[in-house]
């Protein structure tokens, strides 16, 4: 499968993708699926090839839709199901990383925020792009996307900002929440990597089913396993019938952060690059046929790696209430109509078969470079180092 031998014409298209509204970009190299439908990135993968994001298994509709409604009521988890019903591959977690708070969840918020179950307006101006919008009326917020994918290239760039509309400041829980698993991501073909370096696991239970001590600090990747077992973060489903929430921050220094995910069997590597002062927190999550109630109905295998600004997913309320996390804040303050910008990539690259994780990701001036064992893959991204820039 060799890149230059792909086509390189430039397309989008309004379409349908497991019967809910959507809209794809591709170069001829690689596509990009966005659901208007709470604004997620359905879709991210060499052109016709396997979806490098993870599908929900359950059946999921458009938020506002009477078919979404009555999907909502069949879960166990009512305060969720909302989200849930539209859930799949890369959500907006905004203004909200968790439980809705009680004044929240009267006013109609679910899990996570506003942005996940509205309704997003996506127009194309150019056959290679995208513009994504949504107002929150809740939060008081408005949120901008501008999706881009150059000719000849397998990286997303992603122009995120978040305009407060309101006349006070506030603080901000924003957090990409992306989703892996299987069929493409699976227990011993890859690993999980991310530019961290210490951590602590979630402080609530794992409905019963905790991989790991709850409510431990740790040094990347080894964290404290619930039986006192040393567990490899890295690793994916290493223990099936167990889950587990970790939080982990950037490592001191570090300009740019990323997150991957690296499938040694097929030589792929899928992942994001960022701002480390835009998202200095990157969220773990594991579900391996943990949760038996509707939907995961003990089926799913699913590891989040999701950057932001707040550590865990706990809810505004308790997140404030616990105050800083290693002596660093857990969201970000946004000044009376204020914009905040915060860019982003995603890449999916061939790598040589064998290669397990990503150990780093640089980003130059003109690309973006994977590192593993001191063996370097360069992905050519015209303007990369401007295009991030500085906050």
């Amino acid at each position: 499968m060799s890149e230059k031998n792909r086509l390189q014409s430039v397309a989008s298209s309004t379409a349908n993708w497991d019967e809910r509204v959507a809209v794809t970009l591709t170069n001829g190299l690689v596509e990009l699926t966005l659901l208007p439908g709470g604004g997620h990135l359905a879709r991210w993968a060499f052109a016709g090839e396997q979806n490098t994001l993870w599908e929900a298994p359950w059946k999921t509709a458009d938020p506002g839709s009477a078919e979404h409604a009555a999907i909502a009521t069949e879960f166990a988890d009512e305060e969720a199901g909302s989200y849930l019903a539209s859930y799949t591959g890369h959500v907006l977690c905004l203004d909200g990383f968790g439980p809705a708070s009680q004044a929240d969840a009267a006013a109609g918020v679910s899990l996570h925020g506003e942005a996940p179950t509205a309704t997003w307006a996506f127009t194309s101006e150019q056959e290679n792009e995208a513009n994504g919008s949504v107002e929150l009326p809740v939060a008081g917020l408005r949120v901008e996307r501008r999706f881009v994918i150059a000719a000849g290239e397998s990286v997303l760039r992603v122009e995120e900002q978040v305009t407060n509309l309101r006349t006070a400041e506030r603080d901000l829980h924003w957090v990409q929440h992306s989703t892996f698993g299987t069929p493409l991501f699976a227990a011993g073909n890859g690993r999980a990597t991310a530019s961290v370096h210490k951590g602590v696991t979630l402080p609530q239970d794992y409905d019963g089913r905790n991989l790991l001590a709850r409510d431990t600090e740790f040094i990347w990747p080894y964290a404290p396993g619930a039986d006192g077992e040393r567990v490899d973060l890295r690793e994916l489903f290493g223990r099936r019938g167990a889950g587990f929430v970790a939080a982990t921050q950037q490592d001191a220094g570090r300009k740019h952060g990323f997150v991957a995910l690296c499938q040694a069997e097929v030589g792929l590597a899928v992942g994001y690059v960022f701002r480390v002062e835009d998202f200095p927190w990157v969220t773990l999550w594991e579900e391996n046929h943990a949760r038996d109630a509707a939907p995961w109905l003990g089926r799913v295998e699913a590891r989040g790696m999701e950057f932001g600004t707040t550590p865990l997913p706990l809810g505004k309320e308790a997140v404030d209430a616990r105050g800083p996390l290693f002596g660093s804040p857990t969201s970000r303050r946004i000044g009376a109509h204020e914009t905040l910008r915060a860019p982003w990539m995603m890449f999916v690259v061939e790598v040589p078969h064998g290669w397990r994780e990503v150990e780093d990701v640089r980003v130059e001036a003109d690309e973006i470079v994977l590192i593993h064992q001191g063996e370097r893959v360069r992905v050519g991204v015209r303007g990369a180092a401007a295009f991030l820039g500085t906050a």
